[in-house]
This record gives C-alpha cells, sequence and structure tokens, in this order.
C-alpha cells in the first residue's frame, strides 16, 4: 500500500511519455494487488460518477481513503484519483485542484495518465458517517499538450468510518 501511495504521488510530476507509462502500468499493478482492500459501489454507499469527455463513467470500485490519502474510484482500465485529508471534509469546503491538489485519471488509451490541475472539488455534504462533494477538472499531458480529457459532472460519497 505504501508504495501505491507513493506511485500515485509521483503520478503527477511532469515526466516523459515512456516513464508516465511505466508509472501508470505500475500503479495499476500496485491496485490490482491490493484490490482485496477495495470497497464495492452502490447507490446508498461508496460511490463515484462523472462525464469523461461526455460520456457517462460510473466507478465499480473505490479504495477505503484513510490509508491511501487518496479518493479513488475504479472501472476497468479508467481510474479517478484525487487527494484525501479527513480535516478537508467540511460542508462548503472548496478546494481548487492544482499543484499540491492534483487529480490523476487513468485511461487505457495511447495516453494512459492525465494530470488534473485545473478543476475543483467541492465537499457539500457532511454527517457523521459520509462525506459528498462534486468536482470537475480537466485532464492534460505534459507529451502532448494539445490533447486533453474533460471531465464534468463529478459526484463522490465517502465513508468517514473505517470500512
Amino acid at each position: 500500500m505504501i508504495s501505491f501511495i507513493a506511485m500515485v504521488s509521483f503520478s503527477s510530476c511532469g515526466m516523459g511519455q515512456s516513464d508516465a507509462k511505466k508509472t501508470a502500468e505500475q500503479i495499476r499493478d500496485a491496485v490490482k494487488t491490493n484490490s482485496p482492500g477495495s470497497l464495492a459501489t452502490s447507490d446508498g454507499g461508496w460511490m463515484m460518477r462523472a462525464k469523461i469527455d461526455g460520456k457517462e463513467w460510473m466507478a465499480e470500485s473505490m479504495m477505503p481513503t484513510e490509508p491511501t490519502g487518496r479518493i479513488l474510484g475504479k472501472k476497468g482500465d479508467i481510474t479517478i484519483s484525487f487527494p484525501y485529508s479527513r480535516r478537508d471534509m467540511t460542508a462548503g469546503r472548496k478546494i481548487r485542484f492544482g499543484q499540491s491538489w492534483a487529480v490523476d485519471l487513468f485511461t487505457g488509451g495511447d495516453i494512459r495518465i492525465w494530470g488534473g490541475y485545473k478543476g475543483e472539488m467541492v465537499i457539500t455534504k457532511v454527517d457523521g458517517q459520509w462525506a459528498e462533494g462534486t468536482f470537475f477538472f480537466t485532464g492534460t499531458t505534459t507529451d502532448s499538450p494539445d490533447k486533453k480529457v474533460e471531465v464534468t459532472d463529478g459526484f463522490f460519497r465517502i465513508s468517514l468510518t473505517k470500512p
């Protein structure tokens, strides 16, 4: 799990395409290795959904937030991952994505890793057990600056208690 966290944190750095592909593959391998700890999504439980370039996407599983320090949803080859800190889970809190709060989008296409430095997450609801929020971002890559991925209408729900 520690190596997974380290790889995710390095994934947002500016690196060459071949290095980014290797890192993306290492992260996918780490996620698969640690998947027994993943949690199935449901309408009333853990959830993440968004539109990726206008197409509906919904996570099938999510990783627990405390050990990873990330809000991470996965379906097939697509993973959306952004930083998590329990102290930021306050209703109304707006977090702008940037260098210290970058989003990672992993896809199965030619460009496997996208960094999101433009966008935001808003915590919309917090009760004793759950936190919900919305998000959007633009994913870019240093090797193809003319390409981008728009992630809109994002929503997540995470448990604030240990699974």
